[in-house]
């Protein structure tokens, strides 16, 4: 074997697992093929939080063993990691190796097996520290990187099944992410997007969630307070992202760090899941309704005075879950309409093996739990075209992620983000820019920054040209 395709699915931090797979087939003489049919290795990167994640997965397996039958096929991430024991038996025709993500180390002896002529590899360890290195390959958009800061997770939602399959929290060292930081930045990363489970998280390994009584959440300095302190001595020009703060351990000092380095960006990821009290203790979460409103509210005035003078808040609603009623959904529509967050991502609740949500009684039916995700979803893009208006007639700096080709009559596009946009999950800046101009083609680049005035809002993009 001397070529590889990686089938990358799930999660940003599932794809810092799939960047370190790459850089670890590079360090052993492999070069990347862009297309399955020139590879003879490919690895299925898979995700397994959700059904219909898992079964995208699935299909992704018998269609490679199916089109490229000659290929040896290793099956990673999340599903193979839950699932490993059952796959060894029931996929031992489509794949040829198996491999966990507690380690991911082990995909070099995975490989050396499989150039033995070895078969039905299946390579588990245990979930201890998190998997980090330096990654020669970065598979999302240019000089934008994902830094997973902590991995596993200790809140135990009962209807997630992370701590299943990644385990529970483990923190990096302060040292160890700094470093990594720094390098990305010297390689001309601008956007490093922070992530994990739950970035609040972070350095608590070990400390009862939710336990405000203990000391470390009220004496001296949250440790995420203390990480982003250290960033900001970090000499240079970019963007430090946070995404997934969990509402239950939301560290407050973080906000004054926040408002006083422009970038350190106030674009606030807080899942609620819900905005009805008892679905919210009954996914076994700590908060309230009203307490979320209340943070909302706090994180809001403590950028008043910051660089940016605003927030970008974006959250997440878990539509169905095992007893909920129309009281209990509209409950959350109208939270929703009292937070006005500037994004939120809405799915459908999914039955899992081996959590609490899974084995409570009345279910909720698909189609209805599929019919309050719709109206959740058309709420929030009714508030998200109101909200971006505030933003025309400003100028923001913007990310470049792609040009549109274009007939030289229509002028020059391209599509970007400013900072209140997230990778793969937000809207876009479309930049309208003349391409009579030298200078502004050649600051038109995937992966440059640039200055654009906003003119206007389409749906949930911003459109803009130049300056």
């Amino acid at each position: 074997m001397n070529s590889f395709f990686l089938d990358q699915h799930g999660c940003a931090k599932n794809q810092v697992d799939g960047e370190i797979l790459m850089t670890r087939l590079l360090d052993k003489g492999f070069s990347r093929a862009e297309d399955p049919k020139d590879a003879n290795l490919i690895l299925i990167n898979t995700c397994g939080f959700i059904e219909s994640a898992k079964q995208e997965s699935l299909e992704s397996v018998f269609a490679a063993r199916e089109e490229y039958p000659d290929a040896k096929i290793v099956l990673c991430g999340c599903l193979a990691e839950r699932y490993a024991e059952v796959f060894s038996e029931e996929l031992s025709s489509e794949v040829d190796a198996i491999l966990g993500n507690g380690d991911l180390s082990l995909l070099d002896e995975v490989v050396d097996e499989l150039n033995q002529g070895k078969t039905h590899i299946l390579k588990i360890a245990p979930q201890i520290g998190v998997c980090s290195q330096e990654r020669k390959t970065l598979l999302g958009f240019p000089n934008s990187a994902y830094v997973k800061i902590t991995e596993g997770c200790n809140n135990c939602c009962s209807f997630c099944a992370i701590p299943v399959i990644r385990g529970n929290l483990r923190s990096r060292s302060e040292e160890e992410i700094i470093l990594e930081i720094k390098n990305l930045i010297a390689k001309g990363i601008f956007e490093i997007n922070l992530v994990g489970q739950d970035l609040a998280a972070f350095g608590r390994d070990g400390i009862p969630v939710g336990n405000s009584n203990h000391p470390s959440y009220f004496e001296g300095k949250s440790p995420l307070a203390s990480l982003l302190d250290k960033i900001s001595t970090i000499q240079g020009d970019f963007w430090i992202r946070l995404l997934y703060i969990h509402p239950d351990n939301f560290p407050q000092d973080i906000l004054p760090v926040i408002a006083n380095d422009k970038r350190i960006l106030p674009y606030f990821d807080i899942p609620f899941q819900s905005g009805d009290d008892k679905i919210i203790k009954d996914m076994n979460r700590k908060g309230s309704a009203q307490k979320y409103i209340q943070l909302v509210e706090k994180i809001r005035s403590s950028q008043q005075n910051s660089f940016y003078n605003d927030v970008a808040l974006r959250t997440t609603f878990l539509c169905g879950f095992p007893g909920e009623t129309e009281e209990n959904a509209k409950n959350t529509v109208e939270f929703l309409k009292n937070i006005q967050s500037d994004w939120s991502g809405c799915f459908a609740y999914s039955r899992e093996d081996d959590t609490v949500a899974g084995e409570m009684k009345k279910q909720v039916s698909a189609k209805k739990s599929k019919s309050r995700c719709d109206a959740l979803t058309e709420l929030q893009t009714q508030i998200t075209q109101e909200k971006l208006k505030r933003h025309v007639g400003k100028i923001y700096k913007v990310l470049i992620e792609e040009i549109i080709p274009t007939e030289e009559e229509e002028g020059g596009i391209a599509i970007g983000r400013a900072w209140f946009q997230a990778p793969e999950v937000d809207g876009a800046t479309v930049i309208y820019y003349d391409l009579d101009d030298e200078n502004q083609c050649k600051q038109i680049q995937p992966g440059k920054v640039v200055n654009v005035k906003i003119q206007g809002v389409s749906s949930v993009d911003i459109y803009g040209i130049m300056e």
